[in-house]
């Protein structure tokens, strides 16, 4: 993406106007695969000294990866497609198996990963690199960036008590020009699947929807 288009056009929405993503690849780097705890949303809730006995048992856990967070996904995921073809495909245990960006066509996307098995940074060749932080203790994608020595953009992805995407905030340096630009976008999740899941992102007049595949209970 270098200069990438922006940043994976607001990372998700900074996905389409940058994009590190695109057609299928063939293969990808493998590496040990650190899988993350189920993490649960809420606790039971107690009224005075008696807990509520349709509250007592835990709500149903959220399935969680390094893999599906660098997504931006969560649950039994099988594939998650972007319009500019950025595309990845995970194994059942939540492990990315397959990876795309729209650059990389034919060749394969070279991915690093940190000792907590998050990735960390991609290259695709034609694109660039581009690089990637995390919120841990909430297992989600805080943070995306790319370079190419002379150039470097940043975005900060901003979300909301619920765990929603709500805005983006970009920082861009020009080696060359000795410039350096920060600017914000607000985001609105326009609709969700069934897994709660955003499908479809706007932010000023432009709008970003992507395809998720899940595994059937059945497979």
């Amino acid at each position: 993406m270098n200069i990438r288009t922006l940043l994976f056009l607001l990372t998700c929405l900074v996905l389409f106007f940058v994009a590190s993503c695109s057609p299928k690849t063939s293969e990808i780097e493998k590496t040990d695969e650190i899988a993350v705890a189920d993490t649960v949303i809420n606790d039971g809730v107690e009224t005075g000294n008696v807990v509520d006995a349709e509250l007592e048992s835990d709500p149903d856990p959220v399935f969680i990866t390094p893999d599906l967070a660098f997504m931006e996904v969560h649950g039994y995921v099988k594939s998650v497609e972007y319009p500019n073809g950025r595309k990845a495909v995970f194994d059942e245990n939540g492990n990315l198996v397959d990876y795309a960006t729209e650059y990389s066509g034919e060749n394969e996307v070279m991915i690093g990963r940190d000792d907590d098995g998050y990735i960390v940074s991609t290259y695709d060749g034609p694109g660039g690199s581009e690089m990637f932080g995390y919120d841990k203790e909430k297992v989600r994608l805080i943070q995306t960036a790319a370079g190419d020595g002379a150039y470097y953009s940043e975005c900060n992805i901003v979300y909301d008590d619920n765990g929603d995407v709500v805005g983006y905030n970009f920082v861009s340096e020009d080696m060359a020009e000795e410039t350096r630009d920060e600017w914000s976008a607000d985001v609105e999740i326009v609709s969700k699947d069934e897994q709660g899941n955003w499908t479809e992102l706007k932010s000023g007049d432009a709008t970003l929807k992507r395809k998720i595949i899940y595994y059937s209970s059945s497979e």
